[in-house]
């Protein structure tokens, strides 16, 4: 009788377990894409979505933070963009179900109930979709570490992974490669039963993996090294040029999570228990994660608390004692408090999608769009033609452009234009031209735009982001297109430049007319121009300290700031990226509108002259106390010739560029696959007129619908059946 009663409490405790699973499956099934639109992250959703169809190969022509796969995370309608998004997040959340299923084998009702409470918590919170990856993945591996499987495949496939977590963004591989990388070493370390099985594996897995994505999305070893480089670059420019230093109220909320979760695995490692190692291998996401919040402390802040709430959450389904099931439960309500204060400031619209979540609303949603993928497609392409509706411009404008082929390109971002008017995009090294936030990334962009591929058209737009100028963002590359465009007399709106190729580009001729040495926060004179023709620009050398390299490497560098003084008064206060000041801001004339910038390309003889400056700001602190400042002065001035790249000196180009061109013919001696073709103009027919035909080396760039001939058109090589179209059209 009492085995009877046993056997049925078990079946009901089993239920009601596999109740649990199935709500958390239910309500997490995958969906809700967003839509395309106006403004800054829209366009670079675009970006990372379009590139794919265009000839532009990473590492090879382009970087940026997310990577050749980064539209798996953020999909847009755009090709078969959205199918393949929709089957990834299918195979991962059936990876979450698996790995959900063997973790909840054996716990009690109780505790299964109380974490799924927690997880659906910090989904609720705004726990990010990339930390939701990152948590299956300790899912996986947490059953491992308990008893060991005879066939490893968790790791296997855990390890096989990493590669696509690195492909969609760098700092979600990283996260993902320490995961596992601190789960071998626990298994070397404890002398886990089959640990020799789980790390060979690994290993294989991670090899199979990288080995097949690689020429995949790369095309040869050279261009992934190459991308690595970048990458390096990117973080290391995004931690100086992108930081937004945290209110010391949120700054001290992080460090208190960050402390409370170093105590939770201190507290665990003095046992062996499986829920040690687990937290134990997500210490170092959780790190990644806090410089991530704080480094630029806006709403990013918000996503690391739900993260620490998931985490502690797992001590319920791997907790073995009563000790550590205290200590997740006391952290996940100081977790909790904490992801709520900041989920409230950052709440917005979002909050409707969180009671939906709650109940059940969004997985029906998602699971019902998912059986019917037609549906959500033409709702969105709905929404985007809504939303693009402001970035439309003539037809007078648009028309004989698309007719004729040119490649566009919007400066500093907005591509919004590109989608909105079915225009070809031709990409810059960094996508937007405010991610140059380096010395090599902004010499990169300047060879881009003077070299052979650059777009035959450029709509620029007088923007910037957190109070910089967007010419002393990428002075290199600025000096390339005011040598090699010219300005258009058409405004196809009142916010844009159009820029037009030269047939033959200007050369720079610039001169060194002296330095001072400053200390930071003293006023600096600016030499006057020996001739009025001249423009001045000032190279401001900062030399970071050695504490400013542990602050980067941290928290990253308050912002630097210029406040200047011009003759007529005015003054400004901008903020510089101090990687890229060495390249010469332009003082002389210095631009503040569009009408100013646009008077650039006419001499700027009209244009307001600096005067005096000084450096000021918290970043000043991270730099050596004297400031060398170099002066030069010069102008574009008669044509080179034959359009061609800059040269590049192994100081412009970083240490992976110099290992790849040494060695490129080692690593071409490895298997590749092609390069995509690249576009070429076609000869312009007889008849254009020599207006037309003069304006462009690239077959006719002038943008009015009178001077454009539709038979002045792009021609493309012949592609296989197979190959990606090399046109991007809305």
């Amino acid at each position: 009788m009492f085995e009877a009663i046993s056997r049925v409490d078990f079946r009901a405790r089993s239920a009601a377990v596999v109740a649990v699973w199935s709500v958390l499956v239910f309500f997490l099934f995958p969906g809700g894409f967003g839509s395309l639109g106006v403004g800054l992250d829209p366009s670079w959703i675009y970006a990372i979505n379009a590139l794919r169809y265009t000839d532009r190969l990473p590492g090879r022509d382009v970087a940026f933070t997310y990577g050749p796969l980064g539209w798996l995370l953020q999909p847009a309608v755009l090709g078969d963009n959205m199918q393949w998004a929709l089957l990834f997040r299918l195979l991962l959340h059936g990876l979450f179900a698996a790995a959900l299923a063997r973790a909840l084998r054996g716990v009690s009702f109780a505790r299964a109930f109380t974490f799924a409470c927690l997880f659906l918590a910090s989904c609720l919170l705004s726990l990010a979709e990339e930390y939701r990856l990152l948590l299956t993945l300790a899912l996986l591996l947490g059953p491992e570490l308990k008893a060991p499987r005879r066939v490893p495949w968790a790791p296997a496939v855990a390890a096989a992974l990493v590669p696509v977590f690195a492909l969609i963004k760098l700092n979600l591989g990283v996260s993902a490669a320490a995961l596992v990388a601190t789960f071998c070493a626990q298994a070397l370390l404890r002398r886990m039963p089959r640990r020799g099985r789980a790390v060979l594996a690994a290993a294989a897995g991670f090899t199979a993996a990288a080995s097949v994505a690689v020429p995949l999305a790369f095309g040869s070893p050279e261009n992934a090294w190459r991308w690595l480089g970048l990458e390096a670059e990117l973080v290391r420019g995004y931690a100086s040029g992108m930081s937004l230093p945290a209110p010391p109220a949120d700054l001290a909320a992080g460090i208190l999570g960050l402390a409370v979760f170093a105590g939770l695995c201190l507290f665990a490692s003095r046992t062996r228990h499986t829920v040690a190692g687990l937290w134990t291998m997500l210490l170092l996401p959780v790190w990644f994660a806090f410089q991530l919040a704080f480094i630029r402390a806006d709403a990013h802040s918000g996503a690391f608390f739900p993260l620490l709430l998931a985490v502690a959450a797992l001590g319920f389904l791997f907790a073995e004692g009563e000790p550590e099931l205290r200590a997740s439960g006391a952290a996940s309500l100081v977790f909790l408090l904490l992801a709520t204060a900041f989920a409230l400031r950052y709440a917005g619209p979002a909050s409707q999608r969180r009671v939906e979540l709650v109940l059940g609303i969004q997985g029906w949603r998602n699971l019902r769009q998912t059986l019917k993928p037609a549906l959500p497609e033409r709702r969105l392409e709905r929404m985007r033609q809504r939303a693009l509706r402001p970035a439309r411009l003539p037809a007078e404008f648009v028309d004989p452009i698309r007719a004729s082929g040119l490649g566009v390109d919007v400066l500093p971002w907005e591509l919004s234009y590109i989608v909105a008017n079915g225009l070809r995009w031709v990409p810059n090294p960094t996508l937007q031209l405010y991610a140059t936030y380096t010395r090599r990334l902004d010499a990169l962009a300047a060879q881009h735009f003077a070299g052979p591929e650059a777009p035959d058209l450029l709509l620029v737009q007088l923007d910037a982001i957190d109070g910089r100028n967007m010419l002393w963002d990428s002075p290199r590359t600025w000096r390339a297109i005011l040598a090699g465009y010219e300005l258009d007399p058409y405004r196809p709106a009142p916010e844009l430049l159009v820029l037009r190729r030269r047939s033959q580009p200007l050369s720079w001729t610039l001169e060194r007319r002296g330095e001072v040495r400053s200390q930071g926060g003293q006023w600096i004179e600016v030499p006057a121009s020996a001739a009025s023709e001249e423009w001045t620009f000032a190279g401001i050398d900062l030399e970071p300290s050695w504490a400013g390299r542990a602050q980067r490497l941290l928290l990253g560098v308050p912002p630097v700031l210029l406040q200047a003084v011009d003759d007529r008064g005015r003054r400004r206060n901008l903020r510089i990226l101090p990687e890229t000041a060495g390249g010469g801001l332009l003082m002389a004339p210095a631009s503040r509108d569009l009408d100013e910038l646009a008077a650039l390309w006419s001499g700027g003889g009209s244009g307001a002259r600096i005067v005096r400056f000084r450096l000021a700001g918290p970043g000043l602190r991270c730099f050596a106390d004297e400031v060398r400042i170099r002066w030069l002065a010069g102008r574009p001035g008669t044509p080179q010739g034959a359009r061609r790249s800059p040269r590049m000196t192994l100081h412009d180009l970083g240490w992976t560029d110099f290992f790849a061109a040494a060695f490129a013919p080692v690593i071409r001696a490895s298997p590749a696959a092609p390069s995509r073709p690249r576009w070429r103009a076609a000869p312009c027919p007889p008849d254009v007129s020599r207006a037309t035909a003069s304006s462009s080396a690239s077959c006719g760039s002038s943008t009015s619908a009178r001077t454009i001939s539709p038979g002045c058109r792009r021609s493309r090589r012949t592609r296989p059946p197979t190959a990606r179209s090399g046109t991007i059209t809305g």
